[in-house]
């Protein structure tokens, strides 16, 4: 199972559990999405589980406001190299 770590816009990490291209996202006990400040927070919480791969994807706002985005660019994928 590999980990997937979304960040958005205002500083918020969303984490999905991915496995055979399903990306499931991760809830608290509340079934609230679990919610991250920061890479070192979430990498805090995931540090006794071990997963193949571990991956940020950063989409970018700034092209897409600017009226640069083509609608085509793919999101920054970045391997967090966890193991």
């Amino acid at each position: 199972m590999n980990l997937l770590i979304e960040s958005f816009e205002g500083g918020i990490y969303l984490a999905y559990y991915v496995e055979n291209q399903h990306k499931n996202l991760i809830r608290d006990e509340q079934k609230k999405p679990l919610k991250f400040q920061s890479l070192e927070q979430a990498r805090h919480h995931f540090r006794d589980e071990h997963f193949s791969s571990a991956t940020l994807v950063h989409n970018n706002a700034y092209d897409e406001m600017c009226g640069e985005d083509d609608g085509n660019s793919p999101p920054l994928e970045i391997d967090l190299c966890w193991h």
